[in-house]
């Protein structure tokens, strides 16, 4: 379960199967579990046993006791009744303090209940509002804890809102429920406990696994019995509670009938209500180092739409990494740019564009001083031809 390797641009959680989930971590999540009657002691310290993954490890404490285990190096910051950091205005500034320099982080808070707990849901909200981005921003690694049901509906929501990834854990599996900058098939995924052996360990779950996790979910999210939804879903009380475990599947039609006296899509069902509004195409950095030279951010060879991110030093020169057929679109973020067009080399300055051919444009270079930014875009000829529905 503690084993795990991924790019050093990126993070493992410590456990194989999920960071096969979430193809690692990216410098900068936020990683909130959010606990069914479980614990999340196991994912805590399965990051930070990962040998010179991170040059420091935070832990605070509100209202709990730092982990039995002591992680090399640990910092801890007392943030409980008569600690120096009791007022939420005190911790943030001394997390900020502590990350203004570029390093690999990991802080790992106490649950946000114990900050209830302490300072109150209003004050709650808006230091996890606040500290959430910062953290994103400085490059650390921050995993946070909430209860499934426990946790006051407006703290909920800031969370929802605001952190990169969310981990719904049970007694049987762990279910992703938000993961910014993955790729679409991640949200909804399920990984089933496997208790078999001596140790707990994860792996990938069955479909019968995602409907178990997702009726468990569901029934309790909706504060609903074994009894209730074995009515809605036109089925013994039995056949519910061996779907629930993953002994046993619902038939199609019995899904679907569910579905239907739920009020929810079959996707709905199967990922247990979570939205899914938006995709960020996440950049990838290493905090002691510059962020990758040029980096895909969504879309590639085989799809239609290309995005790349390039970052180049003064007077460095860069070329487009995919051969991706259609309008080429070079956006300049930062900076001032020339680019290499047909034997010309036209300037763009920070907030214009260059639209062409993308088979024409060769490379770009940084004729300025400081370092540029620029967004390379590709809108394939397939997409660029659809015909476009007249309104009515």
């Amino acid at each position: 379960m503690l084993d795990g390797s991924v790019t050093r641009l990126k993070v493992s959680t410590g456990v194989v199967a999920l960071d096969e989930a979430l193809d690692g971590l990216y410098w900068g999540d936020n990683v909130v579990w959010e606990l069914d009657h479980t614990s999340a002691d196991p994912f805590f310290a399965a990051i930070g046993a990962q040998p010179d993954a991170f040059d420091s490890h935070i832990r605070i404490v509100i209202g709990g006791t730092p982990l039995a285990d002591p992680l090399p190096d640990l910092l801890v910051l007392d943030a409980g009744p008569r600690g120096p950091f009791s007022q939420p205005a005190d911790l943030l500034r001394e997390i900020q303090r502590l990350c203004n320099t570029p390093s690999r982080r990991l802080l790992l808070f106490d649950s946000l209940d114990a900050m209830v707990s302490a300072w109150g849901a209003r004050a709650t909200r808006a230091f996890f509002a606040r500290c959430c981005p910062f953290l994103l921003e400085a490059g650390a690694i921050a995993y946070w804890s909430m209860s499934a049901f426990e946790t006051p509906d407006s703290v909920r929501e800031t969370v929802r809102a605001v952190t990169q990834c969310i981990l719904r854990v049970d007694d049987r599996s762990v279910r992703i429920t938000k993961a910014e900058g993955r790729h679409d098939g991640v949200t909804g995924s399920v990984l089933h406990w496997n208790t078999a052996t001596d140790h707990h360990t994860l792996e990938a779950a069955t479909i019968n696994g995602r409907v178990a996790a997702s009726l468990r979910a569901l029934r309790r999210g909706r504060s609903l019995s074994q009894q209730d939804l074995a009515r809605l879903a036109g089925v013994t009380s039995s056949a519910i509670s061996q779907a629930e475990r993953g002994e046993r599947g619902l038939s199609l039609s019995t899904v679907v009938r569910l579905s239907q006296a739920l009020g929810i899509t079959l996707d709905d069902l199967l990922r247990g209500e979570d939205p899914h509004l938006y995709r960020i195409g996440r950049r990838i950095e290493d905090p002691q180092h510059a962020l990758e030279r040029s980096m895909t951010l969504l879309g590639g060879d085989g799809s239609e739409l290309l995005i790349d991110l390039v970052q180049l030093a003064p007077r460095e020169a860069g070329v487009p990494h995919s051969k991706l057929k259609g309008s080429g679109i070079v956006a300049v973020a930062t900076g001032f740019v020339h680019v290499e067009i047909g034997g010309q080399t036209p300037a763009v300055r920070q907030g214009e564009v260059l639209v062409a051919d993308s088979e024409r444009i060769d490379g770009w270079r940084n004729i300025g001083h400081g370092e540029a930014t620029l967004f390379w875009i590709v809108v394939s000829q397939l997409t660029a031809s659809r015909p476009h529905r007249s309104a009515r």
